[in-house]
């Protein structure tokens, strides 16, 4: 029999017991054969339901079941930068001992992909912003100054790579700050960049004002 969803096998029944159409009439709405049409049918009149509840699929048991299956995605949903040797640890806590090919395999029954991070802040706040927009939206942008800290790292150990359904990007919260820091302060608006400072070390309040009386008031004062 054709492999078609269990919803369009409900909807044969549907469209022969409740709008009596005929076997061919439903085989050309359903794309299939008017013999697949007959075994659905004979499936329901039987079982009272459009699968057959005894068969099975061809071959050996598969080593990891729904429950397994359910678990891997879960593990990968929170932390999607784990490697399949960690994964199998995991899945040893739950008496669950497979080789690491079959979690490779388990991960393409899944659909999920290895592919680069990309990093959400994880002091990012989706409802401050919204309300701001709502607040300030209005305000045109040659008035606006944008004055922010960024910083990068002298080294880091965060994984580039991870785990994701196809066509999904992998995201993974994490702190941008580790090891090393260096700061900078940009002063932004719609022309670009009009002050810029950077240094050793994190963003302070000192820091913050020095630079506004500073290099954003120099500037404030040279065009004025």
């Amino acid at each position: 029999m054709p492999q078609i969803s269990d919803q369009l096998r409900e909807r044969v029944v549907v469209w022969h017991h409740e709008q009596n159409m005929g076997a061919q009439e439903i085989a050309d709405l359903a794309g299939c054969s008017e013999r697949t049409v007959y075994n659905i049918l004979h499936l329901h009149c039987e079982f009272g339901q459009v699968t057959n509840p005894y068969a099975h699929s061809p071959g050996r048991p598969r080593a990891l079941d729904m429950h397994a299956m359910n678990y891997i995605s879960s593990l990968l949903e929170a932390n999607p930068v784990l490697y399949l040797d960690e994964i199998q640890d995991n899945l040893c806590a739950l008496d669950i001992n497979v080789s690491l090919a079959t979690i490779s395999q388990a991960l393409r029954r899944l659909a999920l992909t290895h592919k680069h991070v990309a990093a959400a802040a994880v002091e990012r706040n989706e409802l401050l912003r919204a309300t701001w927009i709502a607040a300030h939206g209005d305000i045109p942008k040659e008035y606006i100054v944008w004055i922010d800290e960024a910083g990068i790292d002298d080294h880091t150990n965060q994984r580039e790579v991870g785990w994701a359904r196809l066509g999904q990007a992998c995201v993974r919260r994490t702190a941008f700050i580790r090891g090393e820091q260096f700061s900078v302060l940009p002063v932004l608006t719609c022309k670009g960049i009009i002050a810029l400072d950077i240094f050793e070390g994190s963003v302070n309040k000192d820091k913050f004002i020095n630079f506004i009386r500073t290099d954003l008031g120099w500037f404030l004062f040279c065009n004025t």
